[in-house]
């Protein structure tokens, strides 16, 4: 997505991710882990892996470690969290450096650390941890950080990898438009311009660059579609996305403004006015020694 990462963006995608997600596949890498498993979760934003999946993993007690380079995201992660525990009628407060959330049959350790994924991945430590999660991350990686990154994950006794909402490419509006190829197509060119983690980035390659690359390290994988569904219910959602097009095909061919400019009008009318529909492709991974 081209908008900026933004805690208004990241709170308006969440619902988006959580009905889209391949719950089986966080069911089964919830069976992979130990009683009391710790859980790095790479690109945390305000912590949405750890409000989505704390649940379905079948483990009472869950110390996770949030990754994330922006530290106004993660500065807003405990009230994200905060209020999320405040939703089910948990308790919660912060302890030290983490933040605690407890239930009868729950207890999650949160700790913030801000790191930027371009450095080397070897300086996560990735060897203390039970499973690792991403969300929404390797489509904004480049081939080369990849590999870093799988390499490191066998260096490290092949820790268990649920990597979810990575999108594939797939966009499908439910009512056509002449120009939907000619913008998405910018839109995904856009997509594969560098994200400061060592190149261009894979875009919507990810998900079989990353099913090569870790078959080829010698994991097991699995993977299931996990599509956003937008309709009328999730307007706000969609302007969002046209605007995204819009902004990323404007900046990848600037001698098309208006034509561009013309049919995220076009597409705005069709949403609020239309109910028109969008599905947004994406792909979960569980990958397992």
């Amino acid at each position: 997505m081209t908008l900026d990462f933004d805690s208004d963006w990241l709170r308006l995608r969440e619902p988006l991710d959580e009905a889209a997600r391949a719950v089986g596949l966080a069911w089964a890498f919830g069976r992979i882990l130990p009683a009391r498993p710790m859980i790095i979760d790479l690109g945390a934003g305000t912590g949405s892996n750890v409000r989505q999946l704390a649940m379905k993993l079948g483990r009472g007690e869950q110390d996770w470690t949030l990754i994330e380079k922006d530290r106004k995201l993660l500065s807003k992660a405990p009230g994200e969290i905060g209020r999320w525990a405040d939703r089910n009628g948990w308790e919660h407060k912060e302890q030290r450096r983490a933040y605690m959330i407890t239930c009868d049959d729950m207890a999650v350790r949160v700790e913030m650390r801000s790191f930027d994924l371009a450095q080397d991945p070897a300086d996560l430590g990735l060897n203390q941890y039970d499973g690792i999660t991403a969300k929404a991350l390797f489509d904004l990686v480049s081939r080369p950080w990849l590999d870093r990154f799988v390499t490191e994950l066998a260096s490290c006794g092949y820790p268990p990898l649920l990597a979810t909402l990575t999108v594939d490419g797939r966009v499908n509006f439910s009512v056509a438009d002449p120009d939907d190829g000619f913008v998405l197509d910018l839109f995904h060119g856009h997509m594969n311009r560098a994200k400061g983690l060592g190149g261009p980035a894979l875009g919507t390659t990810a998900p079989q660059a990353l099913v090569a690359a870790l078959t080829g390290a010698g994991y097991k994988v699995e993977t299931a579609l996990a599509d956003w569904k937008i309709g009328p219910k999730q307007i706000a959602a969609h302007l969002a996305m046209i605007a995204g097009y819009e902004k990323a095909a404007i900046e990848q061919d600037q001698g098309s403004v208006a034509r561009i400019q013309g049919w995220a009008e076009r597409r705005r009318h069709l949403a609020s006015e239309q109910g028109a529909r969008l599905t947004v492709g994406h792909q979960d991974l569980l990958a397992r020694r």
